[in-house]
């Protein structure tokens, strides 16, 4: 049978439509390949799409993008609710959820729907590769990488690569050249909990958290601090609501586990915050408080320091919960 994935790549699937696969989405657009966006409902996927053309409408305001643009991009966008047949599609990105049994379930059923030699590129940095791979048939496990796009994926131009214990240097080539086609730099991982982006940049949120709860600084002299320490458009807290709390938190409870670094045991106030539904931009309240379309309001308030007793139960049992609750929207 020939291969899809010889010719030029002109569709790829990509499942998820969260912040993540948004963004993913939206640079294969941008670099003229057609994408089918998949979530598994259309309540929750009209919700995305409105997400993603509000991202764009922000990038507009900022003189980043032109109307134009964003009309060629979202065109080539398709949302789909529920996984079509996927014959035709030599690429599919996965997106989705970072929970490793309901990943490998979605992974059997791409399995059973994705023509023989398409790619199946995973965007995780917390689960292994090898482990997924063993979800599906023994002829596709040479086909399964993963590929880390870094948030904001618009603006960040390197991906991590990590393969599997089964990853051939053809799947890796051509993950490589279609990085290469959306303008990013390849940063090719061991297979490893976190890789390396991960690990920094979550460490380095736990930490920002950890000072405001302790009363060390407010939120907006942290986030301003290392703004101009790093030279970066975003403070630690700040990029931690674009992420999502709840995305933050099951990672860094995924790397508690996984490395047992007490770096990465999830600061108090981060699971107070997602126990009370404020999971950031999504939820319109996080460290920062955000209108509908996402846009930070310009209030004077800042984060008064939480009381330490409402943070922590007598025995100090909330330091070692692994419970998440999601009292907000997604």
């Amino acid at each position: 049978m020939e291969d899809p994935t010889q010719a030029p790549i002109q569709k790829v699937a990509v499942i998820g439509a969260g912040a993540a696969g948004r963004g993913v989405a939206r640079v294969l657009a941008e670099a003229g390949i057609d994408v089918l966006l998949v979530e598994r409902d259309s309540e929750i996927l009209d919700r995305r799409m409105k997400a993603l053309r509000e991202g764009m409408n922000r990038d507009i305001a900022r003189w980043s993008m032109t109307e134009s643009e964003r009309n060629a991009t979202l065109a080539r966008i398709r949302g789909m609710a529920g996984i079509p047949d996927l014959r035709g599609v030599p690429m599919v990105f996965d997106c989705a959820t970072e929970d490793m049994k309901e990943k490998a379930e979605l992974l059997r059923e791409l399995d059973r729907r994705a023509p023989p030699g398409c790619l199946f590129l995973l965007n995780t940095s917390t689960l292994s590769i090898s482990a997924l791979a063993d979800a599906v048939s023994e002829a596709r496990r040479e086909d399964v990488l993963g590929l880390h796009f870094l948030h904001p994926v618009s603006r960040i131009p390197l991906v991590e690569m990590v393969r599997g214990r089964e990853t051939t240097d053809r799947a890796v080539e051509l993950a490589r050249d279609l990085a290469k086609r959306l303008g990013k730099e390849v940063l090719e991982v061991a297979e490893y909990p976190g890789y390396v982006t991960s690990r920094l940049t979550l460490t380095l949120i736990n930490e920002a958290i950890h000072l405001v709860m302790e009363g060390v600084t407010t939120r907006d002299a942290l986030d301003r601090a290392m703004k101009l320490r790093l030279g970066s458009s975003h403070g630690p807290l700040a990029l931690a609501d674009e992420i999502g709390l709840d995305s933050i938190l099951r990672a860094l409870e995924a790397l508690w586990q996984g490395l047992g670094l007490t770096q990465y045991r999830p600061a108090p106030l981060l699971r107070r915050m997602v126990n009370e539904g404020w999971l950031g931009e999504k939820t319109g309240r996080g460290f920062y408080v955000y209108d509908d379309e996402g846009k930070r309001l310009n209030g004077n308030e800042d984060m008064a320091r939480p009381s330490l007793e409402h943070l922590l139960e007598p025995d100090g049992a909330l330091m070692g919960r692994t419970r998440t609750g999601n009292g907000g929207k997604s």
